[in-house]
């Protein structure tokens, strides 16, 4: 290991100790997408298989106080641990809750309200399709020269769509589709929630339902206004489905900005929830910006060791 390396190190365990010195034990709250066992795509890493799920929950159940979002995380015996989940996947109703059922842990599910009653698929899982479709030299639309997969084309495809709205991602993937001869059908393994699992989900003991915004744009790119109509939408599509008094706020791709503060307040949320991969504490829920940890497809000994940068033990 490097001098500067060494050093760094210790850097890390000093701001561990002093975080726990004056707020005491750490809270985990871990991200979770998909939980399918259809995980081959590695582009986006946003899949954990059924069974690797189940792991991490027994895991989370021997080793952690478990928490629900909305509750007080003060006065931990030992480091605290919150479950939740982006987006709003049919197969957290169907492949996650049987689990989290039988190791009775709550969760919060963030829904993307877009897609609810839908076959359509979230942009970046119909981007992984098309682009393992694609041939090694392939097309995009509006351009006339082809590209490489070996000239990091994914994520310049990724940054194409990413920047249009909903209503042009659509016509680039039709246009993309059609000059590189992909046939594109929608997957049931990656359709949202419909409206009547989405209402079961509300009612369930062990699941809070969160915003996770209508059209999942990054916020941080929005104006105060279009921000703020984005969050109205979003709301007022889960309180036709929910009783549960929705109060915190999961950021797509975790961007933010001044205005998303100011949003936050004026529509009374409680607490936005960021995307950074750190470990939160009582501190971040008091100051209302709550850090998350996303979770990859792992087991065993690699998810002891993943998770033991940030249950930091000091003695």
């Amino acid at each position: 290991m490097s001098f500067l390396k060494t050093i760094k190190n210790w850097y890390y365990i000093s701001l561990k100790v002093k975080s726990r010195l004056l707020i005491g034990r750490p809270v985990l709250v871990m991200m979770y997408h998909r939980i399918n066992n259809s995980v081959g795509e590695k582009l986006t890493g946003l899949s954990v298989d059924i069974s690797n799920f189940e792991k991490h929950l027994l895991f989370y159940k021997n080793n952690f106080h478990i928490l629900r979002l909305e509750e007080e995380w003060t006065s931990l015996k030992k480091t605290g641990l919150v479950i939740t989940f982006d987006d709003g996947y049919a197969d957290n109703i169907i492949n996650a809750l049987p689990l989290l059922e039988k190791y009775q842990l709550p969760a919060t599910i963030f829904v993307t309200t877009l897609n609810i009653d839908s076959r359509d698929e979230f942009w970046w899982d119909r981007l992984v399709f098309d682009y393992s479709n694609c041939k090694e030299s392939f097309y995009v639309p509006n351009q006339n020269n082809a590209i490489l997969k070996s000239n990091r084309s994914y994520t310049f495809l990724t940054d194409c769509v990413h920047a249009l709205r909903n209503e042009n991602k659509e016509e680039w993937f039709l246009a993309f589709e059609k000059i590189n001869n992909i046939s594109f059908l929608h997957r049931e393994g990656f359709r949202s929630l419909t409206r009547s699992e989405l209402k079961l989900l509300s009612e369930h003991p062990l699941i809070s339902i969160g915003i996770h915004t209508h059209n999942h744009y990054s916020l941080g790119t929005l104006s105060y206004e279009e921000q703020k109509k984005e969050l109205q939408l979003s709301i007022q599509n889960l309180n036709e489905l929910t009783t549960q008094n929705i109060k915190y706020l999961a950021l797509p791709h975790g961007s933010y900005n001044q205005d998303t503060i100011e949003v936050m307040n004026d529509l009374n949320l409680s607490a936005v929830l960021l995307a950074n991969n750190y470990y939160s504490s009582s501190e971040n829920k008091a100051s209302r910006k709550i850090y998350r940890i996303l979770m990859p497809n792992i087991k065993d000994n690699e998810l002891r060791n993943y998770i033991k940068k940030y249950d930091f033990k000091i003695w």
